[in-house]
């Protein structure tokens, strides 16, 4: 059986990727994400480890051990942390990877109150936040996490309140993701740099397994749990594994040839050039499968 025949089963891939969106799992808490990743692959029969550090490589067999095949994707996201607790009961934050407080104002999040066990719903809004009451000012006010604040849904008037929450310093915040499933089939959500890709590469893997297909070199599907804050796959992978391939989101911008609708296949990054090889081969087969 060939690559192009295997059938993608896309109505499950697309419910899977909203479970994945509804899951919060910024770096540093993915635990959530990470089981019910493992649980998808057991319902599979894909067999599967864990690392120490908590990222998962599962495998699919093939007629060769050595060399080994990875796929990698990212199970974790952007967030925040909580870095004070302010006298008007409000949440200073800081953010679990690099972004923008601009796209972080007027986001509904979930504050996971970790040593008391609970967690809280909230949203983060500016310190001019109204309108009516701060007038022209709210448009002139700069951007920056220290511009923005948490405001949780709990009757709290000072930091005593919010502390007596179970809510600390340290504390890690979630973005809601708000998934939606157009008529067009386009998903609509956060986060889904990471989770678009976990979700399409379980379908593959879903796939290849359901179809009984033996591959000519064992393949390997690496979930990591950190990318966002730079870790990636640096450690994790089976050490007979010559080629990798991360499936991730590829970015839409003016002088990215990119699209929403497509497969991007990413010859290079700030860095520099992914091996040529590779990435012509990838090309190739994109090709060939039409």
């Amino acid at each position: 059986m060939t690559a192009s025949a295997l059938d993608i089963d896309r109505e499950w891939m697309t419910s899977t990727l909203v479970e994945l969106l509804h899951t919060p799992s910024p770096a540093g808490r993915t635990d959530g994400v990470m089981q019910l990743v493992g649980d998808l692959l057991t319902e599979m029969g894909v067999a599967f480890t864990l690392t120490r550090r908590g990222a998962l490589l599962a495998e699919l067999p093939g007629r060769s051990a050595d060399p080994d095949r990875a796929v990698v994707v990212h199970a974790d996201t952007l967030g925040c942390q909580v870095r004070a607790i302010k006298d008007n009961g409000r949440l200073a934050v800081v953010p679990i990877g690099t972004h923008s407080a601009r796209f972080a104002e007027g986001a509904r999040v979930t504050v996971f109150a970790d040593d008391a066990g609970a967690s809280y719903t909230g949203t983060i809004l500016p310190l001019l936040a109204s309108g009516h009451a701060f007038g022209d000012a709210v448009d002139h006010q700069p951007v920056g996490w220290d511009q923005v604040e948490v405001r949780i849904d709990e009757r709290v008037e000072d930091a005593a309140d919010v502390r007596a929450l179970g809510i600390e310093v340290g504390d890690v915040v979630a973005f809601f993701s708000f998934p939606a499933v157009t008529d067009a089939g386009f998903v609509c959500a956060r986060h889904l740099d990471g989770k678009a890709g976990v979700a399409a590469a379980l379908a593959a893997f879903r796939a290849l397994a359901g179809a009984e297909v033996e591959l000519p070199r064992n393949a390997h599907l690496l979930v990591t749990i950190a990318e966002e804050v730079g870790q990636g796959a640096s450690h994790g992978l089976d050490r007979d594994v010559a080629e990798m391939v991360s499936v991730d989101n590829g970015v839409v911008a003016p002088g990215q040839q990119s699209r929403e609708d497509q497969v991007t296949v990413a010859m290079g990054d700030m860095t520099g050039p992914f091996d040529p090889h590779l990435s012509r081969r990838l090309a190739g087969l994109a090709r060939e499968a039409g």
